[in-house]
């Protein structure tokens, strides 16, 4: 399987979650009885099709039959344990449908006809939102949100553009995400009910992976190239100032994060000047490598444990889903076929 996710687009082709209630996700410091993944496995159907699912503490609930290839990008539980899980699944004609799942229950938010992804997904009340593009009758991605499956563009559709995380707060919804800029760069910009602000200077490619809000402070993680080598760097901006992450002299990316009281932690990957990726984590800026050979896409804090899910490949290429607990690795896959872990909720 060619894997579609916000996460291998911008490496392949540079085109492209605090106990305070405005964070993206409300996480707080008393204790949690499961760890729920959000992701991916192939199945035995079609060409390698993936078979979109999550774990629950470890055991798998399948969301998609494997008849067409399906992902599940992100994953929100409720007061009432509700399991709300965005993502996509393709038609017939490989047309990809931005959906959720509400308890395993699907619910399409386009139509098929062109192609469509859900990257990001928030419940606050009786109000779902989700993030994600679909594309116009031209072909060109446009940013988009819905709430409640009521569609709202972000963009215009004259350059692509993306929306990669999504963040309510009280009645304002902020949404990060990128779009090109008439030079063919992405530009890393959030956009606040609507309103767009621009991370990036539009003189290199910058992308933004999630968003978080604490009290009246946005957070955006993300990543910039270089306008020298052909490599690009973690960094995320706090009310559009960027912050450097420290890292290797390759590639660098920040994917997930999350804000656990006054600490903003933040899942990526390093190269540190190996021929492949290390799963890393940001603690307020100081790095905590997680392992060679992997990737780590999202990450949750809860009663002082941190939560990272993410993959690790090996020498043959497959990918093993799995998460790490305070370092430690938990497979969630054997290694047989190519699994992805892109989400972690902790209820």
């Amino acid at each position: 399987m060619k894997r579609k996710s916000i996460f291998h687009v911008f490496a392949i082709s540079l085109s492209i979650l605090g106990c305070s209630k405005s964070t993206e996700r409300p996480a707080n410091t008393t204790s949690y009885n499961d760890i729920y993944i959000a992701g991916s496995e192939d199945g035995s159907i079609g060409p390698g099709y993936s078979i979109a699912k999550y774990w629950k503490s470890g055991v798998p609930v399948e969301l998609t039959d494997g008849t067409w290839d399906a992902e599940a990008l992100d994953i929100f539980v409720t007061d009432n344990n509700d399991v709300y899980v965005a993502g996509y699944e393709e038609n017939n004609n490989h047309k990809g449908i931005a959906k959720y799942w509400k308890n395993g229950i699907a619910v399409n938010l386009t139509d098929g006809v062109s192609y469509a992804e859900a990257y990001s997904i928030f419940v606050a009340g009786n109000d779902i939102y989700v993030a994600g593009f679909a594309s116009n009758p031209t072909g060109q991605s446009v940013a988009r949100y819905w709430k409640n499956g009521i569609a709202t563009d972000l963009t215009n559709g004259m350059y692509e553009a993306q929306a990669y995380g999504i963040a309510v707060s009280g009645t304002d919804v902020y949404v990060c995400g990128y779009e090109i800029n008439p030079a063919g760069l992405n530009v890393a910009k959030y956009w606040k009910n609507g309103a767009p602000v621009s991370l990036g200077d539009g003189l290199t490619d910058t992308h933004t992976s999630a968003i978080s809000i604490s009290g009246n402070d946005v957070f955006v993680s993300g990543s910039e190239s270089s306008s020298v080598a052909a490599t690009f760097s973690a960094r995320y901006w706090k009310n559009g100032i960027t912050n450097n992450l420290p890292s290797g002299t390759e590639d660098a990316d920040a994917l997930g994060m999350t804000i656990d009281g006054s600490d903003l932690y933040i899942a990526g990957y390093d190269n540190l000047a190996t021929p492949d990726n290390n799963a890393v984590y940001w603690k307020n800026g100081t790095q905590v490598v997680l392992a060679p050979k992997s990737d780590a896409f999202g990450i949750a804090v809860k009663g002082g444990d941190v939560i990272v899910a993410g993959e690790t490949y090996s020498a043959t290429g497959i990918n093993t889903a799995k998460y790490w607990k305070n370092g430690t690795a938990v497979s969630l896959t054997n290694g047989s076929k190519d699994a992805y872990a892109n989400a972690v909720f902790l209820k």
